[in-house]
Parts: C-alpha cells; sequence; structure tokens
C-alpha cells in the first residue's frame, strides 16, 4: 500500500506481537483520509491501544508498517496523543505542564500561534474547559475528569492536526463527558484527523465518521457510520452481534440466610 498525499495515517499489513503473550496483530491493513474522524473498537485485550502505540511509534510492528503521512503532518508538534494517564506529570502544575510542552515544541516546524504562557487563564479553551481556576495545581491534586480536561487542553493549546484519543471517555463526569463531546465534534467540523480506541458506542455515534472493529487479531468490521439505520443496528454491528440482553446470576430467587 502506498501513502498517498490525502493520507493522514496508513496502517500497512501490521503484524505485531508481545513476547510472552504472542500475537496480538495480523495483518492489520487501513488508511485514514485527512480530516476523518475513526473510531477503533473491540473488546478488552484484543489490540486497540497497542494499535495506537505503533501508529505514533511507541512500538515497532514485526512485520509491515503503521505511517503517519509526513506530507500532511509538519511535525511531532502536530500530533496529539492523549493517553489514559492524560499526557501530564504528576509532580507539576497544569501551567507548568504546559510550559513544558511549549519548551519541547519551539521552533518545531512551520510558525504556529503559541499560547500566551502570561494569560493561560485567558485561553478561550481553558476557560472553555474550566481550567481556570486549575492552572497552578499538581496534577496528582486533581479528580480524575479535570485532569482529562487538562490533558485536552495542553495539547490542544498548540493546534494539532492528528488526534489520537485512548479511551477519552474512561472514569470522566458528565460535565466532562459533554465538553469533550462538543470539543471533538467542533475539530471533527474544523477537519482535524481523528483517531479513537474506545468502548463508548455513544460516543462513536455522535463524532466518529467511520469504525473499525478488531476481534481474534484482525479487523472484523470496517465501515462508515451512515451507512448503518439507526444506533441500534450500528450497536449490534460494532458488538459483533455479542452484547447480551438478559442474563441469569441466580440471584433473585436466593434465601435469604437468618443469623440467631
Amino acid at each position: 500500500m502506498s501513502v498517498d498525499g490525502d493520507v493522514a495515517v496508513a496502517v500497512e499489513h501490521v503484524w505485531f506481537g508481545y513476547r510472552k503473550a504472542g500475537s496480538v496483530l495480523e495483518d492489520v491493513d487501513f488508511r485514514v483520509p485527512a480530516g476523518q474522524s475513526l473510531a477503533i473498537l473491540g473488546y478488552n485485550g484484543v489490540g486497540k491501544t497497542t494499535l495506537l502505540n505503533l501508529i505514533v511509534g511507541l512500538l515497532r510492528p514485526s512485520k509491515g508498517r503503521a505511517v503517519i503521512n509526513g506530507k500532511l503532518i509538519a511535525s511531532v508538534r502536530e500530533v496529539f496523543e492523549l493517553t489514559e494517564r492524560s499526557n501530564l506529570i504528576d509532580s507539576m502544575s497544569v501551567r507548568d505542564n504546559i510550559r513544558f510542552r511549549d519548551l519541547l515544541f519551539s521552533g518545531q516546524g512551520p510558525a504556529r500561534p503559541t499560547p500566551g504562557m502570561e494569560h493561560l487563564d485567558r485561553e478561550r479553551l481553558v476557560v472553555a474547559f474550566g481550567l481556570a481556576e486549575h492552572l497552578d495545581k499538581r496534577v496528582d491534586e486533581l479528580s480524575s475528569g479535570l485532569r482529562k480536561r487538562a490533558g485536552l487542553v495542553a495539547g490542544l493549546l498548540f493546534d494539532p492536526r492528528l488526534i489520537l484519543l485512548d479511551e477519552p471517555t474512561n472514569s470522566i463526569d458528565p460535565l466532562t463527558r459533554s465538553l469533550l463531546l462538543d470539543c471533538v465534534g467542533q475539530l471533527r467540523g474544523d477537519g482535524r484527523t481523528l483517531v479513537t480506541v474506545t468502548h463508548d458506542l455513544d460516543y462513536c455515534w455522535k463524532v466518529a465518521d467511520r469504525i473499525i472493529v478488531l476481534d481474534d487479531k484482525r479487523i472484523a468490521l470496517d465501515r462508515m457510520t451512515h451507512d448503518f439505520a439507526d444506533f441500534d443496528a450500528f450497536k449490534k454491528a460494532a458488538t459483533l452481534g455479542r452484547q447480551a440482553t438478559h442474563t441469569d446470576f441466580g440471584l433473585t430467587h436466593t434465601t435469604a440466610t437468618t443469623i440467631k
């Protein structure tokens, strides 16, 4: 598979395995066009986060390759990955995490607006995510929802074109979830490329243009979300028809034991 100018990410016949667990991914092959919002789904242990790490270069495939197209992504600054730990240094404040990122990216790629370090509390992203009063708190003092917001802001302030999100809706409160969905929807509308690893089908239905479902080491389904008649049809396909409707755990007829 060749990489064309309109492809943001290309995963080319990738194979990968861990020494103890054995093969995890086999012949996984797909492209993500620039401006598309892709969600990668699958049951626990199927290799979703492994695939994300292959894309950003934290892991190397045993066969094939994963490519972020250099014609579209001019520098590391233009790629943002939000991990489950939010890519933040626990012992530093939110403000210092942003300053550190600014120093890390200084001089990379074409000239781009840099967030005003002296006036971070007025930055639109900071205000929108309700972080102004939390900028000088250590990251390890934040709730999981605030941590997720801080991680998003720390990355998005630098205007990335390719955004990779690993389980972004895990362990967050309803307000943070609402802000996240709204923000991702606006990024999608702005033509950013989004790749999200998630179990959250409601999130996918609202903000993904396309889903890929991994199963048994390979791609089991690759479809555009607009091809599904409704959310129920989407949910059935995305779970490969395995979702539980009712399970009898034998609890309803349990006889209570009286302790005398």
